[in-house]
């Protein structure tokens, strides 16, 4: 694109950005990028013929010290990507220097082979990246979809070259089959986030030249977050003896079999049975000692595996796919857990912890998405009946199985945050006696649940009060089967609710059939993000009003009548304006009224002020406009100001 242009305008260019079908296979010349002294920002995406960067021109007679040398002094922002016939950043027998460049990305090029091109004296595995890159300050480092690689890091690297890298994200990287050379290990002081996912990796950290006579001890002392996921090739983090130790680390994203191996746990068990339990328990502590938060996916077969020592300090786990038996034995090993999520598990084949073994965490929020097999939380010999005592906020989302709750009276003493939503085989929340011994609820959400018609269910002959202690907020969201809160004939005593929303459920027509007291009440809104469309007042009137709208456009200006709502016809003919608001209405439109013979009758008129569109189509049985009042004996004139033809 650029030759030996050395206008005056390149070397003040700060910022630099290419996107689009160009058609040219090179960019710069190694004259024109030396030029570039201000360029900040160089980002290229979507230049389908483009193969090289920087290419190679014929070396003439220069002045410069170091003709070898390409340097961009102020870059400090380099994005790649979508550049399907990449091969090389630069092809000649340069070194390429970015002593300020602090974040590079690199995606999708699939025939990109390495920053720099390889001279033919060298040998072995071709690394993106070799000594003749040098990028002192680079903290962060992407590196996506590059399925031509095989290794990114070269061995024997100066130990400056990579020393501030603070995070590194590899995915998508099919044929890579090394991540780290062991000589680079040890100079990544300040690594602190590690991703590594959907790539061809066979070790983390490829042995070392000679024979080892001590096990290679290696050690990430700033990695804080850690995600491995998808090495369907990963044979083992480092082939000869080793020890891995994550001192800092507080966050883990992997599965089983992968966590086996990145924790080096298979050589801890040879240890332990070689040299007794109380050395090999320390060692055990020492490899993640604090770790807070673990997702782990495919939990299947036994999770038992992992030493008992392991967890202590775990807060949050996230369980992602799979079905393991022996979940809850596992589950006793985290003695501090706090939160505890399952996200498409399968409780089908869950077998229940008998015995003593061990007191379950106190565990205080527990998320359930997408979960199998589980038609309530709570039932007889539970394991997850057992963990509810403490619980303080359960989310759900997405279970088809769950019908309900469960009956336990007990389990749910402690919430205070209840979330329901898209569980489409549920009809009903909980019993009145679970909803009366939730003394500490104060949030209460459901939506999405396409059969469910009550919240707490009616359970015959339970006539006594509940009274509703901590209840502040209740939102009824998307629910198109609801027809009330509770069918009962049941007095609810909602001592501190506050606020009530009720988004789209067509079908409520009455919050409880008995006595209903809510001395704190302040709102009850038709929806939870717009503040101005609110009500106060009693709130079984409230939900009837609400109905109504649905039914007949109450408070509207634009209104329609037709079959498919029969109820509406029979309260147009018979009593209009003792249920709808006329007084605002602007259009009307009759839309096949297979039954009815008028529009108005001379009294509604009166109401008809902001009237400016009637619409009457195929209303066969139509047989006046205006329907005279029997009880009217005196005539009328009446002007419509509003009405245009």
């Amino acid at each position: 694109m650029w030759h030996n242009q050395t206008n005056y305008w390149i070397s003040n260019l700060r910022s630099l950005i290419i996107k689009g079908r160009c058609k040219f296979e090179h960019l710069l010349s190694p004259s024109v990028a030396r030029s570039m002294v201000q360029l900040q920002r160089f980002d290229i995406a979507d230049c389908m013929c483009l193969r090289e960067m920087i290419f190679t021109e014929e070396i003439k007679v220069e002045e410069e010290e170091r003709k070898d040398v390409i340097c961009f002094p102020q870059l400090n922002s380099l994005r790649i990507g979508n550049l399907p016939n990449l091969i090389f950043f630069c092809s000649g027998n340069y070194t390429i220097e970015f002593p300020l460049l602090k974040e590079l990305e690199i995606e999708g090029c699939p025939r990109l082979k390495a920053f720099i091109s390889q001279t033919s004296n060298q040998s072995g595995m071709q690394a993106l990246f070799n000594e003749k890159v040098v990028v002192p300050s680079l903290e962060t480092m992407t590196i996506f979809q590059l399925s031509n690689v095989k290794m990114i890091f070269q061995n024997d690297l100066p130990s400056d070259s990579f020393q501030n890298l603070r995070k590194l994200s590899v995915s998508g990287c099919e044929s890579l089959k090394i991540l780290f050379p062991a000589s680079i290990v040890k100079h990544l002081l300040q690594l602190e986030e590690l991703s590594i996912i959907k790539c061809g990796v066979e070790e983390i950290v490829s042995e070392g030249e000679g024979v080892e006579e001590q096990p290679m001890r290696l050690e990430f002392p700033k990695v804080s977050s850690l995600v491995v996921e998808d090495l369907k090739e990963l044979k083992c983090p480092y082939k000869g003896q080793h020890t891995i130790l994550w001192p800092m680390l507080k966050t883990l994203r992997t599965n089983c079999s992968a966590l086996l191996m990145i924790m080096a746990l298979e050589d801890v068990r040879l240890k332990q049975e070689r040299k007794g339990n109380g050395e090999a328990a320390m060692l055990i502590e020492e490899i993640i000692p604090n770790l807070e938060q673990l997702r782990l996916r495919d939990l299947v077969g036994d999770v038992d595996q992992f030493p008992p020592n392991l967890f202590p300090h775990i807060k949050v786990l996230k369980g992602h796919h799979g079905g393991s038996p022996f979940i809850f034995f596992f589950l006793r090993r985290f003695y501090n857990l706090k939160s505890l999520e399952f996200d498409n598990f399968d409780f089908k084949h869950v077998v229940p912890c008998k015995g003593d073994v061990g007191t379950p965490s106190p565990i205080k929020n527990l998320q359930l998405t997408s979960s199998k097999n589980l038609k309530h939380i709570w039932k007889k010999d539970s394991e997850l009946g057992h963990i509810l005592s403490n619980l303080q906020t359960l989310t759900i989302k997405n279970c088809d199985d769950l019908i309900n709750l469960g009956a336990s009276s007990v389990s749910f003493q402690n919430l205070t945050t209840l979330e329901v939503s898209c569980c489409k085989m549920m009809t009903n929340l909980v019993t009145p006696l679970v909803f009366e011994k939730m003394v500490q609820l104060i949030t209460m959400r459901v939506s999405d649940c396409t059969k469910i018609t009550e919240i707490v269910a009616n359970e015959g002959d339970y006539h006594q009060t509940i009274v509703v202690r901590n209840l502040k907020c209740l939102q009824l969201s998307n629910l198109e089967s609801l027809t009330s809160f509770c069918p009962g004939s049941y007095t609810f005593n909602f001592l501190c609710l506050e606020e009530v929303v009720v988004e789209e459920c067509p079908k409520l027509k009455i919050f409880s059939e008995g006595v209903l007291s809510t001395p704190q009440l302040q709102s009850v809104k038709q929806d939870s993000l717009n503040m101005n469309r609110c009500r106060a007042g009693d709130l079984n009137t409230i939900i009837q009003q609400l109905y109504m709208e649905k039914v007949g456009c109450h408070g509207l200006g634009d209104l329609t009548i037709s079959d498919t709502f029969p109820e509406l016809i029979e309260i147009w003919q018979k009593s209009p304006r003792a249920v709808l608001e006329l007084t605002y209405l602007g259009k009307i439109n009759f839309y096949k009224c297979s039954s009815l013979k008028y529009i108005f009758t001379s009294s509604m008129l009166l109401s008809l002020k902001q009237l400016w569109r009637i619409e009457v189509k195929e209303c066969n049985t139509m047989e006046q406009v205006i329907r005279e009042d029997k009880e009217e004996a005196t005539a009328h004139e009446f002007t419509f100001p509003e009405l245009s033809f």
